[in-house]
């Protein structure tokens, strides 16, 4: 009677601790209505959301995504002028990984920045831009939602758009990049900015949307963060900071390329630019910054000549796909290639050469020792020994970091000639 007694309590004893740790919600349950909750705040912006992209390859890239309770999203972008007029509607979904995450799962233009075949956006062959279409939610507000990259960590802000940026916001974006970008018609390369009573040199990359200030103070000092388009200027991913100068955006830029010129408006301060011969500051480490990077840095365009984008005509070597600057590529050689395809197949062509890093801050590339890979032609192959004389000058170039991977080279005995590389 004691031992039923005794096994009748140990039933009762178990029963209350089950009842007692078992969670009032199970975990799959919370999971459920947090990716419920995400859903309900993107499908609920009646205006859509803004998306800042940062690529863990660099740059910045801006999205108007439109989500919808039937797991579709509209989204339109900067990358290319068709992109940013253009809608394409595609499949998303919300899932419980690691964090809830975010997958656009079906192609769209946040693709093109990940895809591996250069022929699609350019980026690096087998990586792109290092971007993602997965991500996971860091942290959301009413107005701002904060995701992160699965597979690359690159950074995604969602601002909830307002009645004004329509679907025709990122078409005003995309024009405002390709007015700002008429800089590079300017013949030299060097834009002096005088803002708040400082100079810099300052480089707007429209390409990568990056910006960069180059300037003495106590020595060399350099700053650069990606940028991203608005309608009426561009957003700095980080604020520059010297001293009581704090530039967090500009706007109301005004290109005047008959004076070689650029006013534009950081807060309410107004800072114009002249276009100069000479460099300001001189990155004497940059150089060495490139060379050792164990990266193969990219040209879509080669040299840009008194302003003149593609001066040498590289986009006319039959089907072009573009330049690498690659150093120690084989046999003690360093090489510039040129990849184009060929029967359906990628092939490549260029000059094998040597690099010397000088103590004022230039690269001199030279003892060219012939050509790696396969001819394109007479004809390409005439462009390549153009571009190879002027890669070849022997004053060198001056190097200015212009992102993570981007680097411009500049001719020491002509900056109306430069070269731009990711």
């Amino acid at each position: 009677m004691r031992k039923i007694l005794i096994f009748g309590l140990l039933i009762v004893a178990l029963a209350a601790c089950k009842k007692s740790d078992r969670p009032d919600q199970l975990p799959d349950d919370k999971l459920t209505q947090v990716l419920t909750a995400y859903q309900t705040q993107l499908v609920g912006a009646n205006n859509g959301w803004i998306g800042y992209l940062f690529p863990q390859g660099g740059g910045g890239y801006t999205f108007k995504f439109k989500f919808n309770d039937k797991n579709r999203v509209v989204t339109y972008s900067d990358l290319d002028a068709a992109s940013s007029t253009t809608a394409k509607e595609s499949s998303y979904r919300l899932k419980g990984t690691q964090l809830p995450s975010l997958y656009f799962d079906t192609y769209t233009y946040l693709h093109k920045l990940a895809d591996p075949d250069p022929t699609v956006l350019g980026g690096t062959s087998g990586s792109g831009y290092l971007s993602d279409f997965e991500f996971s939610f860091i942290s959301s507000s009413a107005d701002t939602i904060k995701l992160k990259g699965n597979l690359n960590k690159s950074d995604l802000i969602l601002i909830r758009a307002k009645a004004d940026q329509g679907d025709d916001y990122i078409g005003k974006a995309f024009t405002n990049n390709v007015y700002i970008s008429k800089i590079a018609n300017f013949p030299y390369y060097y834009n002096k900015l005088v803002i708040g009573g400082k100079e810099y040199n300052i480089t707007i990359n429209t390409d990568q949307h990056t910006v960069s200030f180059y300037y003495n103070r106590n020595g060399f000092q350099r700053f650069s963060t990606e940028y991203a388009v608005a309608s009426t200027g561009i957003a700095l991913r980080k604020p520059f900071v010297d001293g009581n100068i704090i530039i967090s955006e500009f706007h109301d830029f005004v290109v005047n390329t008959t004076n070689s010129t650029l006013s534009m408006v950081a807060g309410n301060i107004t800072g114009s630019t002249t276009n100069e011969a000479a460099p300001l500051a001189i990155d004497l480490d940059a150089p060495t910054r490139m060379y050792v990077a164990q990266y193969d840095f990219t040209s879509d365009f080669g040299f840009t000549i008194n302003g003149v984008k593609n001066a040498q005509n590289v986009t006319g070597i039959p089907n072009f796909l573009g330049i690498q600057y690659i150093p120690v590529y084989a046999q003690g050689y360093d090489a510039l290639m040129f990849y184009y395809l060929s029967a359906g197949k990628q092939k490549n062509y260029g000059p094998a050469f040597n690099t010397n890093l000088t103590t004022d801050g230039r690269f001199i590339f030279y003892g060219y020792n012939g050509n790696f890979g396969t001819s394109p032609g007479t004809a390409g192959a005439n462009i390549i020994t153009s571009v190879r004389t002027q890669w070849l000058n022997a004053s060198g170039y001056y190097v200015f970091q212009t992102g993570t991977n981007s680097y411009d080279l500049v001719s020491v005995a002509d900056s109306k000639r430069w070269i731009r590389f990711y």
